[in-house]
C-alpha cells in the first residue's frame, strides 16, 4: 500500500447524505458509530465529525423521479474537506441501500487529494468488503466494531505493519486481503461515552425527527447500553458488526450517561437502540430502578423492539415508573412454525396477548412489528400473521416485508434457491419492497398483500387520537415536504391506474 509509513494527525468522520424513496420519511439522529469512535480518538489525534445528513437536512435532490437525497451537496462536503485537510477520511455506511452515497464521499476525498487515506466502516462493508473495495476510492474497509480496531489502524499505518492489524480488509497489489475479525469488546464500560460535543446537537434538538420519526419530548436524543444478539433470526444483519454474544454496559454506566444527557444536554427523552434491552432482566431492573432512584425524569422508548419472553408484569411497572410510554414489540409472525423452523426467532405467541394487554392497562403505548414474504412461508401463513395482528390490536402495527441484506442466512438462501435476481440492487433492499419470488408468491403480491393489510392497521390509528396526531398530524407538521412529496407521488401513481388503497397506505398514513 502506497500510503504507508504516514505522519497521520487529522482524521474526519463522514456521515454522509442519505437517499430515500419518496414514499420514506426523512430522519435524522445522532451518528452513534462515528460518535463512539470520535471519543476513541480524539485523544490520540485530531478529530473531527461531518453530519452532511444534519447539516444539510433542508437541502434535497431530486434522483430519479422515484427518489431524492437530503444532506450536504458535494460542494459543501468538498469545501469542508479542503478547510479541514484530513489526512484520513472515515466513512459510515450502516445501509446496503445508501452505499452510492458512502462511495462518493471517498471519491470527493480522493479528487481534493490522492494522498487522503479512505476509510470505510459499518454494516454494508463489513458485509461485503470484497465490492467494498473493488471501488479504487476506498483504501481500507473497517469489519465489525471500530473502536478497537481504528487506533490500531492508525498507529500501523505510520509505521507500515497494516497487515497485522485484525478487522480490517484492503487491498494488496492487485489482490483483495482480509484480516481475521479483531475480538468483540467484552466489557463495554471501558468505552467512553460518545462525542457528542463534536456533533450539532442542537440540530438534532430542532430538527426532531429521531428513529421512527416520532417523541413526545424535545430535546431528545438516542443512545445504547448493549451490543449482540443470541438469536438466530434468518434475516437479521447486526451480527456482521456485533456478533451474537450479549455484551452490556453495566447499570451504573448507563445511568451516569442519562445523567449526563439530562444535565449537559438538556434531554428530555432518550431512545435506547439496543436490540435486546431486556435481554438480561436483572440488569434492566437495575436500569429502570436506578432512573426513578436518581431522580432522572426522562421519558423513554425502545423503537428497536424487546425481546418479549424478558417482559413480565413487573418489568413492565418498572419501565413505566422510569418514563417508558411506548412498549415496540418485534413480534415478526403470527405462525408458530414460520417463527421457530423458518424465522428461528425465539418467541411463543402465547406470551405476546398477555403482554400486550398488561402494557396497556398501565398506559403504555404498544407497537407491533412482523415480517411476511421469507422463503418457506405460505399464503396461509402470512394470513395468520395478519389475523393474529388483528385480535392484538396493538395501537400501531407495521408490516414488513422480508429483505435480504447482504451477508444475512436469508441472502444466503434466497440466492441458492434463485428466489431474487442475481443482479439485485442494493438500492431496492427496502422493508416495505417486496425482492423475493418463491412459488408461493412473488414480490409484487407480497406487496399487494401487505400494502391491503396496513390500509386496515392504519385505519384505526383515526379512533386512537394520540396516537393519529403524533403518527399523522405532528408529521405533517414537522415536516411539510413531507406531505407535498407523498400527496404529489399518490396523484402520480393514482392517474397511472395504481390501486387506491395501496397508495393511501403507502404515501398517506404509511
Amino acid at each position: 500500500m502506497s500510503f504507508l509509513g504516514r505522519d497521520i494527525r487529522k482524521l474526519l468522520l463522514v456521515q454522509p447524505p442519505f437517499t430515500l424513496l419518496r414514499d420514506e420519511a426523512k430522519g435524522c439522529q445522532v451518528p452513534l458509530g462515528l460518535a463512539y469512535l470520535a471519543a476513541v480518538m480524539e485523544h490520540r489525534i485530531q478529530v473531527r465529525v461531518l453530519d452532511a445528513i444534519a447539516d444539510g437536512y433542508t437541502t434535497e435532490v431530486e434522483v430519479d423521479g422515484e427518489s431524492f437525497t437530503y444532506g450536504l451537496s458535494d460542494q459543501a462536503i468538498r469545501t469542508a474537506m479542503i478547510e479541514y485537510a484530513p489526512d484520513v477520511v472515515g466513512v459510515s455506511c450502516l445501509f446496503s441501500t445508501q452505499w452510492r452515497n458512502a462511495h462518493r464521499i471517498c471519491r470527493l476525498a480522493k479528487e481534493i487529494s490522492s494522498e487522503t487515506i479512505t476509510v470505510m466502516g459499518g454494516a454494508h462493508p463489513s458485509a461485503t468488503p470484497t465490492q467494498t473495495l473493488a471501488d479504487p476510492n476506498v483504501d481500507v474497509v473497517v469489519l465489525g466494531e471500530g473502536e478497537q480496531v481504528f487506533p490500531q489502524l492508525i498507529e500501523l499505518l505510520q509505521t507500515g505493519q497494516t497487515a497485522r492489524v485484525a478487522g480490517i480488509a484492503y487491498r494488496d497489489g492487485e489482490a483483495i486481503r482480509i484480516n481475521p475479525r479483531s475480538p468483540f469488546i467484552n466489557d463495554l464500560d471501558t468505552l467512553p461515552f460518545p462525542a457528542r460535543h463534536l456533533l450539532p446537537m442542537q440540530k438534532y434538538f430542532a430538527i426532531n425527527r429521531p428513529h421512527g420519526t416520532t417523541s413526545r419530548f424535545s430535546p431528545n436524543t438516542s443512545m445504547i447500553t448493549s451490543r449482540g444478539c443470541p438469536a438466530q433470526c434468518v434475516f437479521c444483519s447486526i451480527h456482521n458488526i456485533w456478533g451474537r454474544k450479549f455484551r452490556a454496559r453495566s447499570p451504573g454506566n448507563v445511568l451516569d450517561e442519562l445523567e449526563q444527557l439530562e444535565g449537559d444536554y438538556g434531554v428530555r427523552e432518550v431512545h435506547f437502540e439496543d436490540d435486546n434491552l431486556t435481554y438480561d432482566r436483572a440488569r434492566a431492573l437495575q436500569i429502570f430502578n436506578g432512573m426513578v432512584a436518581r431522580g432522572l425524569h426522562l421519558a423513554w422508548a425502545a423503537p428497536n423492539g424487546l425481546a418479549i419472553h424478558t417482559l413480565d408484569e413487573q418489568l413492565l411497572q418498572a419501565m413505566k415508573a422510569s418514563g417508558c410510554y411506548r412498549l415496540h414489540l418485534a413480534i415478526e409472525s403470527g405462525d408458530p412454525d414460520v417463527l421457530q423452523r423458518i424465522m428461528r426467532k425465539p418467541l411463543r405467541l402465547e406470551k405476546v396477548p398477555p403482554i400486550v394487554a398488561a402494557a396497556r392497562s398501565l398506559g403504555l403505548e404498544v407497537e407491533v412489528f412482523f415480517v411476511v414474504g421469507l422463503p418457506g412461508e405460505t399464503r396461509e401463513q402470512i394470513r395468520r400473521t395478519f389475523d393474529f395482528a388483528d385480535r392484538l390490536r396493538a395501537d400501531h402495527t407495521s408490516f414488513y416485508i422480508a429483505t435480504p441484506y447482504p451477508g444475512t442466512d436469508l441472502e444466503q438462501l434466497c440466492r441458492a434457491k434463485g428466489y431474487i435476481s442475481p443482479d439485485l440492487s442494493f438500492e431496492n433492499l427496502r422493508v416495505r419492497r417486496g425482492n423475493i419470488s418463491t412459488s408461493e408468491f412473488t414480490a409484487a403480491e407480497l406487496e399487494h398483500m401487505v400494502s391491503s393489510q396496513s390500509l386496515k392497521s392504519v385505519a384505526r390509528q383515526v379512533f386512537r387520537p394520540q396516537v393519529f396526531f403524533e403518527r399523522v398530524i405532528v408529521r405533517a407538521w414537522r415536516d411539510p415536504q413531507w406531505v407535498l412529496g407523498r400527496g404529489t407521488r399518490f396523484a402520480r401513481e393514482w392517474l397511472r391506474g395504481q390501486r387506491w388503497y395501496e397508495l393511501f397506505t403507502r404515501y398517506i398514513v404509511g
